[in-house]
This record gives structure tokens, sequence and C-alpha cells, in this order.
């Protein structure tokens, strides 16, 4: 009768419910059960949106402003993406350098925005923030202000699980997943703690597109268990994205 208990008082748990019939003993039980063996794990609260935004994407800006009403969630602060001028490389212009040729001018640009996007967020006052690029979308029936617990020690959460190509379960009090390799940075959550390290991983510079910078250089990353921010069909080369574009990988700006 105990395990019924413990195993209707975790289902409800996992569910944001109260234990059935208020049994608060039943309640830690199943509590206790479900953080053995866990990771030391925080509810992210209050948290913060950042959106990475170029100048010349007015369209994209106003985009992001009615998606994010439409889905009754708070005011973002805009972080101005970076378009990279050549003239300019190897120069105070830009607080990292680029240490390879072959790092393309607008991946370099994509990395030096998320760079200032981690100086805003451990600068900043919010603990949490997720910071989203302006060409993310939002998910139908996916509440991003009702974040999972995630283990203290994140430096960042992915939050588009289908661009995750490896990951593992890293308990049963958290739907939250350890992401050991894959693609993507349209989306994530970080901590202020996060965003510093973030932020000393890059310090000698990019050698690489942005994503495979941070699965080379950051040793802790995790991702939702189902997208919680999409992105729509892309093509290589991508015709939906303003860094292609930068790059001269197709010829029509993308709206």
């Amino acid at each position: 009768m105990r395990d019924l208990c413990v195993l209707l008082a975790l289902l409800a748990w996992a569910a944001g419910q109260a234990c059935p019939a208020g049994d608060r003993e039943c309640a830690a039980a199943a509590i206790a059960e479900a953080e053995a063996g866990c990771p030391p794990l925080v509810k992210p609260t209050d948290i913060h949106f950042m959106v990475i935004n170029l100048d010349r994407s007015k369209g994209r800006l106003a985009r992001m402003r009615e998606a994010f009403a439409n889905n009754s969630l708070p005011d973002f602060e805009r972080v101005p993406g970076v378009e990279v001028k050549e003239s300019l490389l190897g120069t105070a212009a830009y607080p990292v350098p680029r240490l390879t040729p072959y790092l393309k001018i607008a991946d370099y640009g994509t990395c030096l925005a998320h760079y200032a996007a981690w100086q805003a967020v451990y600068t900043g006052k919010h603990r949490w923030v997720i910071i989203l690029e302006d060409d993310a979308d939002f998910v139908p029936g996916v509440n991003l202000l009702d974040f999972p617990k995630v283990p203290k020690d994140t430096d960042l959460v992915l939050l588009r699980a289908s661009t995750v190509v490896e990951s593992h379960a890293v308990c049963n009090a958290t739907s939250i997943r350890r992401a050991t390799w894959g693609y993507g940075m349209v989306g994530y959550l970080t901590s202020r703690a996060g965003a510093h390290r973030l932020i000393k991983a890059a310090a000698k510079g990019f050698n690489s597109p942005l994503d495979g910078h941070v699965w080379h250089h950051n040793n802790v990353l995790y991702s939702t268990a189902t997208n919680y921010i999409d992105h729509g069909p892309c093509a290589n080369p991508c015709p939906s994205s303003i860094r292609t574009f930068l790059n001269g990988e197709v010829s029509v700006e993308p709206d």
C-alpha cells in the first residue's frame, strides 16, 4: 500500500500537483526517492529573456515582440547582433579574437553576439536567463516560465532537443537530460554562474562556429527532453538564415 502511495505521490509531484490526500509523509518519501542519486538540483525562477537581433533585421525584431506577446511572456532584452567588418579584424573592436581564417565572418559575428549576451547575463541582475536568436519559434503548449529543475552546475540547457544527437537522463527528479553532442544554438537557458564559465571558456577566442565551440570547450551541457523552442525547416545552405546570407552562401536576404 505504501509503495502505491509513493508512486501516486511521485506522479502527482512530477506534474506539479500536491501529494494525494495531503499525505505529507508520502510526499516526502516520493520526493526523496525521485531525488536519490541526483546531482544538486535547482528550479529556475524569475526567468529573464534576451533576444539576439541584428540592427538590419527590424522585421525579425517585430516578429519576436509579437510572439512574446502572443505567448504571454514578459518583455525581452534585445542584444544587438554583430555584423563583423573585415577591416576591423584583429583590432580592439572585437573583445575576443577570431583564431582562424576558416571561421567564416558571419559565424564569428554570431559568436561575438552570444559572447555579448553572456556578458550581459553575468553582469545583470537576473540569475536565470533564456537567450534566443531572433528566428526561434515558440512551441505551442510550452510554458518557458515554468522550467523543470536543472543541475546547479549547468553551463547551459539547450531548448531544442531535436538537435541534440546524444543525451542521457540525469535522474528521476527532473526531465532535463545530460547532453553530450549536438548542433544549433537557437535557444538555451543559462545562469549568471553558467554565463561566467562560458565567458572564461571563450577568453582565448573562437576557432569554430558557436555550437562547435561550446561542445568542445564547455563540459556541463544539458538539454530539455522535448523541444521548448523550434526553428523552421532549413536546407544547407539555409535560405532563412541571416548568417548564411552574410556569409555569401545565399543571395537573397531573409526576412
